[in-house]
Order: C-alpha cells, then sequence, then structure tokens
C-alpha cells in the first residue's frame, strides 16, 4: 500500500526523522525506474493537457535561458478563452527548451491525491503536488531556494542537480527566495536523479536542477506544515484577548529622542513573564489538529456504488478503515464526537473504545470489537460508518498499489 514508508524506502522512517527532516537533503536511489509510473506518466500529462482545456497559472511554462510571460502561450485576454493555454505555442516553446509546470495535479489526479493523503497521515500536514515536464538538456528555474521542503519524485528521465548553501535557515513563508536579494554560494553537492529515485531537499536549500540528454518528469511533494512560530503568534493573540495588559498604549512619547527607556523594558519583560506563566499549548493544538482534519477532503470512491447496493453486515463480517483516514475523536461531556473531512458524528461516550478499534487501520471481525456495545450495537455502529465512508468491508477494499 501506497504510504510514507514506502516512499521513502529503505531508510526506516525513525532515522529520517532524526537525521534528515529539517536538516540536510537526502537522495534515495532506487532500484526500479517504473516505481512511479503508477502515479503518472508523460503519456498521463498529454491527455490531461489535450482534453482539459487548462488555464494559466495551473499549467505555466518556465525557462531559466529566457523570460517567458504568460501570453507567450495563452489566448488573448480578450477572446473566448481568455487565459487557456494555447497548446500549439506552448509545444512549440517546449521544443525549444520551456519546462511545462503544472500545478495542484493532487486536486485532478487520483493517484497523486492519494500520494498527498499518505504523506498527510504521516507528517499531520497538509501536502500538495506540482508536476515538471523539462525538455533535453533544459533548465526550468534559476538557482533558488523554497520555503516548504519538498520530495521529488523522479518519474521518467534524469536530471542533474546541483546543490548550494543555506542562506536562511527553515525559511517561512514569508522569506520567500527573492533574486535581487538571495545569492548563493559556490556549489556544495552535484547529483544525477533518475527515473525512481527520491531527493528529500529541505527548505531554505539552494538549488538547481537542469534536465540531462532525456525528458525529464518528476513530481515534487510539497510539505506546508505549521511551525512553532504560528503556535506562537496563537499564543500571544490568546494572551492579547485575555489581559488588558498587553493592550494598553504604549509609553506617551515613546518616539520622542530624550524617552526614558527604562520603564518601558521592565512593562516589556513583565509582560513576557506573564506570557510565559500563563500561555496554554493544549488548546492551541487542539484547534490546530481539528482545523487539520477538517480540512482535508476524504477518499469516498466506492460510496456510489453501495448506495444502490448497501452490504449486508454481520458479526461475521471483516472491515477496515480507508488507507490514510484523517479523524479526530473529541470528548464532549457524555459523548464522543468523531470529525472525519467535514462530517461530524456525535454519539455516546461508550462508543469510543470500540470506534478507536475501528479506525486504527487493522481489519477486524465486527463480532471482536472491545468495549460495551452488544452484538446488534457493533453490527449497526460498522453500517454506520461504513455508510458514512470511514470504514469499507475488506474483501473489497483496494489500497493504491
Amino acid at each position: 500500500m501506497l504510504s510514507f514508508e514506502w516512499l521513502i524506502e529503505p531508510v526506516p522512517p525513525e532515522v529520517f526523522f532524526k537525521d534528515y527532516y529539517e536538516q540536510k537533503p537526502l537522495l534515495i536511489e532506487g532500484t526500479d525506474p517504473a516505481r512511479f509510473s503508477s502515479l503518472l506518466s508523460i503519456g498521463a500529462i498529454d491527455r490531461y493537457l489535450a482534453t482539459s482545456s487548462p488555464s494559466h497559472p495551473d499549467v505555466f511554462l518556465v525557462d531559466a535561458a529566457r523570460e517567458l510571460k504568460p501570453s507567450d502561450y495563452t489566448f488573448p485576454e480578450s477572446g473566448p478563452e481568455s487565459g487557456a493555454i494555447d497548446l500549439p505555442r506552448a509545444y512549440q516553446l517546449f521544443n525549444s527548451g520551456a519546462t511545462i509546470s503544472l500545478g495542484q495535479m493532487h486536486e485532478r489526479l487520483p493517484s497523486l491525491a492519494t500520494l498527498c493523503r499518505a504523506a498527510e497521515h504521516t507528517f499531520s500536514s497538509h501536502f500538495q503536488t506540482n508536476i515538471y515536464l523539462s525538455p533535453r538538456n533544459a533548465q526550468g528555474f534559476k538557482t533558488h531556494y523554497d520555503s516548504h521542503d519538498v520530495f521529488v519524485l523522479q518519474v521518467a528521465g534524469s536530471k542533474h542537480w546541483t546543490l548550494y548553501d543555506t542562506l536562511i535557515e527553515l525559511p517561512l513563508r514569508g522569506q520567500g527566495f527573492d533574486p535581487e536579494k538571495h545569492l548563493p554560494g559556490p556549489p556544495t553537492r552535484e547529483f544525477t536523479i533518475r527515473a525512481g529515485d527520491v531527493f528529500y531537499c529541505p527548505r531554505g536549500l539552494f538549488h538547481s536542477a537542469r534536465a540531462t540528454d532525456e525528458v525529464s518528469l518528476h513530481v515534487t511533494l510539497g510539505l506546508i506544515g505549521k511551525t512553532w512560530a504560528d503556535v506562537m503568534v496563537e499564543a500571544i493573540s490568546e494572551a492579547c484577548l485575555a489581559s488588558p495588559a498587553f493592550r494598553t498604549h504604549l509609553p506617551v512619547g515613546f518616539a520622542r529622542p530624550d524617552f526614558e527607556r527604562g520603564e518601558a523594558r521592565a512593562t516589556f519583560n513583565s509582560l513576557i513573564a506573564a506570557f510565559a506563566r500563563e500561555a496554554r499549548l493544549d488548546p492551541i493544538l487542539d484547534r490546530l489538529a481539528e482545523g487539520f482534519v477538517t480540512s482535508r477532503r476524504p477518499s469516498l470512491e466506492g460510496c456510489l456504488e453501495e448506495l444502490d447496493n448497501p452490504p449486508e453486515i454481520t458479526g461475521d463480517s471483516r472491515v477496515i478503515a480507508r488507507p490514510h483516514l484523517v479523524h479526530l475523536l473529541r470528548e464532549e461531556g457524555e459523548n464522543v464526537v468523531l470529525l472525519f473531512g467535514s462530517t461530524q458524528i456525535t454519539l455516546p461516550s461508550f462508543t469510543r473504545e470500540a470506534l478507536a478499534f475501528a479506525l486504527s487501520g487493522t481489519a477486524f471481525q465486527v463480532s471482536d470489537l472491545p468495549g460495551a456495545l452488544d452484538d446488534a450495537g457493533k453490527i449497526v455502529l460498522m453500517q454506520r460508518l461504513i455508510r458514512e465512508g470511514m470504514l469499507v468491508r475488506a474483501e473489497t477494499a483496494a489500497p493504491f498499489k
């Protein structure tokens, strides 16, 4: 089954998180050039461009050797196809060295959506995909760094990568690359990524990539994570709402040249001490967790077919949670609330043990559910979870390979 563990094989996840994550790059050389062919292919890109009438900026062209404007490959704004990609012109530019970039393709291709869900299940962070199709010996972007971590999956062909130093360690989204201010130092490492390879590039690391003498297709799996800075902003906002001391004006005349700052420093330090003493992490993590879970669109493949032919569930039936299910169980008085995408289910608290067991990701027999439910209650609960799209019958489950 597709998973983060599968993505970084043979590197164990614990090694990755201890030695590489947010620290240094990692090249994982694969043994199967066709490893990612189930995710994407040049043929799939060809079909998408030919049949979907894509527009800028969902699709754009870039070339490190020249500046390309959207008007170079889109229909005129005044026409009926305003902003749509003019494929003949786009393909001419591709043929002369331009890279075709397709953004947010996980929203259009189920295979890439599954890839994102697998990563999100591990990280509790949003993931997105961008696709880059480069002609032979072409470089799409000039040397730059990204403000988010990426995993590069080389699908077809190969690219020669050059790494440089890290100018800003772990940049925030507001510290994006600016070619006028951010200049790389000398190269620190060079290598070629081939079909089946994976490359982890932490944010802030300068890099460039050029296709070799074959057409290159790769997917970047981008991590859009929450940082401790986000938590601190939330915490200080709460402190300001809770205490009028944070909401008082600065001292009168603070901008004057003769202003004495000693008392202001003492006030500032006392506010910092109060913040450190009273700030609470758990409510912020609860909100962030709920926001993450409710923002994830679940995979409901197969639900429509079962509406017309609902499964017969008995105590002997075997069921399993959908792969990479992102959910949250929350206590509310005498009830337990189950969050799953936009779905919210409220059940008596005595069902919590059975719910947690059912959603753990392991196939099980309905009669084996732990907790206080009798056999009839177990069947009713499982029918509800199947109907809502959280569980499937184990014999019909078809995880993405």
